[in-house]
């Protein structure tokens, strides 16, 4: 197979969080008491894992359309990519939720969010210069992000919901923002990691982990109510949670940190880092299959929850090893993408 010139760094992170994300969703359908260690870490930690998300969309954006030779296709191609995700994510949230107006159009979880920044952002990355605009855009939104918590809002367009668009949208910038730069300064990865560990290790070390990551410092409580649905049914009170300014730079700063540290991998040979980075360097595939299956679990099965000990376990180790088997498939059948 032929180098494609990818990072191993940036597949590494996307391993990881194909991994967080099947491991938070499978803790969902383990009943409490039978939860293991793993369960309760991913599930107080999760906030890493869409916020990694949602950073890697930016990044792969910028990689991707420096690989471009026609901007206007591959625009076209991102938008057509967009619109498959938020199909499968408004399906999902309609399986689950009926059809209920407007959450299922901007509620609807974490591909929908991922539909709307590889849009938008896509759109930025069109201009002539970009990263002047985006980087303003970026530091109006972050100011935005701590006046809306300062007063203790909870706008649900913007910061709550099952997969909040905003500030989660602030993550894929921060990302298009560091492809950008680290395309004209090569070591820039190195450079913003290690103040950015610095500053992820003191606020660790000063407000703990379950501080930092529980209601209120990290997550703050909300609620919505979704409308009747189209076909029939009740409204529904839901609660969601609102990730707060603090937790969110400490996200980043992981994030940021990982990826410096992680550039050693770029020596790797590729051979190596293709076979352990598998399921990273097909992630949105493998993001989709996982639900499916798990939607099987519970649909076709009825295992929900998962009651016996060890039952999650199984579960988990079985998802990996078929999506794994799927991305080495993939890997020898590239003819066509997604």
């Amino acid at each position: 197979m032929p180098n494609t010139g990818r990072s191993p760094a940036i597949d590494a992170l996307r391993t990881l969080a194909v991994l967080g994300m099947m491991a938070a969703h499978t803790s969902r359908l383990i009943a409490f008491n039978a939860r293991q260690e793993w369960s309760y870490l991913v599930l107080m930690l999760e906030p890493l894992i869409p916020s990694l998300f949602l950073f890697l969309v930016g990044i792969s954006l910028t990689y991707s359309i420096s690989k471009s030779e026609n901007p206007g296709a591959w625009y076209k191609r991102q938008v057509k990519r967009a619109l498959v995700l938020w199909l499968i994510s408004s399906l999902f949230f309609a399986l689950e939720e009926n059809i209920r107006l407007p959450d299922v159009f901007i509620a609807s979880g974490i591909l929908c969010t991922i539909a709307y920044a590889i849009v938008l952002l896509g759109a930025l990355l069109l201009l002539p210069k970009p990263i002047g605009m985006i980087g303003f855009i970026f530091c109006i939104s972050v100011f935005l992000f701590l006046k809306i918590d300062f007063a203790d809002a909870h706008p649900f367009l913007l910061i709550s919901g099952n997969s909040p668009l905003f500030p989660l949208l602030l993550f894929a910038a921060a990302g298009t923002l560091w492809g950008l730069v680290t395309k004209r300064l090569p070591h820039f990865a190195i450079w913003i990691g290690l103040p950015s560990s610095i500053i992820a290790i003191w606020l660790i070390r000063h407000y703990g982990w379950e501080n930092l990551f529980t209601y209120p410092l990290g997550r703050s409580d909300a609620t919505r109510v979704l409308t009747k649905p189209l076909f029939g049914g009740i409204e529904k009170s839901v609660p969601y949670y609102n990730l707060r300014p603090l937790l969110a730079l400490f996200c980043l700063c992981v994030h940021l940190s990982c990826l410096g540290v992680l550039q050693i991998l770029n020596h790797l040979k590729d051979s190596w880092s293709r076979q352990l980075f598998l399921l990273g360097r097909n992630a949105l595939e493998v993001y989709i299959l996982h639900l499916f299956l798990l939607a099987m679990l519970v649909v076709s099965f009825g295992l929900h929850p998962l009651k016996a000990v060890g039952q999650g376990d199984a579960v988990m180790i079985g998802i990996i090893l078929i999506c794994v088997a799927w991305s080495n498939w993939r890997e020898n059948h590239r003819k066509w993408h997604f």
